[in-house]
């Protein structure tokens, strides 16, 4: 370990090189708080033991300096018998803990020991956090239609832009979580939590203790204090996905948050900081909500600082087969199946539909067919009945794709003659809740 000593007590700066050397440590000396913070940049300790008086600027005074330039590192405090409470204080400032004078070393060795083991854990955990970063990105990152690869741009322009909100556009089932995700993988906020929210799978009521929580006693059930969602994710992501689904009341709510950047919990009256990022996204047209009325232009503006918009499957037919080979092999993995690799015949019949559903509808297929498959090798029975059996979409009428809406509505209404009418099974199978299924329903007037 890299330890540098700021004490201004040479003789024992002098002891604890000597006793830290001995130790196998690499040691480095400073007997001011000027001195310690320069050599705290240029040494890039692994520990560093502070003492609290120093002859030019309190020890305490300069920890968060240190913290801010090397969160990793770990500090401890070196304090007389008279002033442990500056110790106490320099630990709620990110101090790892703190010694006494005059110095116990066999004291001291265990408790370099023991932070010797937290900052090898805490390493371990940041590999592995990086490892899965890479492998999301390794997973979701090989696309390579031209639509996908504007995104891709997007996401990486974006990613760095923590503060910046995104909107992202696109049918169900076009990979919109996962773009979110992406955003935060790639993003400084990445150590810190991604919370999601489905704002279309909750009662107004409930969507509003979950979002912003509630004091203990603000309705009848609240019988101890709840963290929203918002204060959970702090210093982190936001992920509010169908955010068109949200009712007007909590619209007002969210915008107040955006521009505020505090909230204050249901039944409160303190008003708490917050720091994230919001990620909403959408396969409603927004614009038009706003034209009538059903959702807020302030908030609109606010939400839509940097849009990414999604292209349907139907139309980067070149990623089709890029997905069939992904999908199947992690289905094969999943299900613990040594399949032979998908026939020619097979594969005409899947890349010749036009997949309504998109990504997630094309994911279920591929998982149907390799958990039905009897034998080593995929045969056309496998292949579900509604895909074998499909006629080519018709073209819109103005030449171009099929809106997001009119794609949606198909889409909804195959569900539905797939699960014979039942809204519960069409709603899972579309990977949205049974209300939002409901609200659809309605708003299309299908019934």
């Amino acid at each position: 370990m890299k330890i540098l000593v700021i004490d201004d007590e040479k003789s024992l700066a002098k002891t604890l090189t000597a006793f830290l050397r001995d130790l196998g440590h690499q040691v480095e000396t400073a007997f001011t708080a000027v001195e310690g913070r320069e050599k705290a940049l240029l040494f890039k300790p692994d520990i560093v033991l502070l003492d609290v008086h120093l002859p030019d600027i309190l020890g305490l005074e300069i920890i968060e300096q240190i913290k801010s330039k090397a969160p990793a590192t770990a500090v401890v405090m070196i304090t007389g018998s008279g002033t442990v409470k500056h110790a106490v204080e320099a630990m709620r400032k990110g101090a790892e803990d703190y010694l006494t004078k005059p110095l116990d070393l066999d004291e001291l060795q265990l408790l370099l020991e023991k932070i010797t083991a937290n900052l090898n854990l805490r390493q371990e955990v940041a590999d592995l956090k990086n490892a899965l970063r890479e492998g999301y990105a390794k997973d979701y990152l090989f696309l390579s239609s031209p639509d996908m690869a504007k995104v891709y741009g997007q996401i990486e322009k974006v990613a760095f832009q923590e503060n910046v909100t995104v909107l992202v556009l696109g049918e169900t089932g076009t990979g919109k979580e996962h773009v979110a995700r992406l955003i935060h993988l790639f993003s400084p906020r990445s150590a810190k939590p991604f919370v999601e929210l489905h704002c279309g799978a909750f009662p107004e009521t409930l969507l509003e203790s979950e979002l912003f929580g509630y004091e203990a006693g603000a309705f009848t059930d609240a019988k101890k204090q709840k963290r929203g969602l918002f204060e959970v994710a702090q210093g982190g992501t936001v992920f509010l996905d169908e955010v068109g689904e949200l009712p007007l009341t909590i619209q007002t709510k969210l915008l107040k948050v955006l521009e505020q950047k505090t909230l204050r919990r249901l039944g409160g009256t303190q008003e708490i900081k917050l720091d994230v990022r919001i990620i909403s996204a959408t396969n409603r047209d927004l614009e038009r909500d706003v034209k009538d009325g059903k959702f807020r232009a302030d908030l609109f503006y606010r939400l839509n600082v940097f849009p990414v918009s999604i292209t349907p499957l139907r139309g980067r037919k070149e990623d089709v087969k890029s997905l069939i080979d992904f999908f199947y092999k992690e289905a094969c993995k999943a299900f613990a199946k040594a399949l032979e690799p998908l026939e020619e015949g097979i594969l005409a019949v899947l890349q010749s539909y036009s997949w309504p559903g998109n990504t997630r509808e094309l994911k279920n297929a591929i998982n149907r067919m390799v958990l039905t498959a009897e034998g080593t090798r995929i045969i056309k029975d496998d292949i579900p009945l509604e895909i074998t059996e499909h006629s080519p979409a018709p073209a819109p009428d103005n030449g171009g794709d099929l809106s997001m809406e009119e794609a949606e509505k198909r889409n909804i209404l195959k569900a539905l003659q797939r699960t014979s009418g039942n809204k519960s099974l069409a709603a899972k199978e579309l990977g949205i809740s049974r209300n939002t299924l409901l609200n659809k329903i309605k708003r299309y007037a299908l019934e």
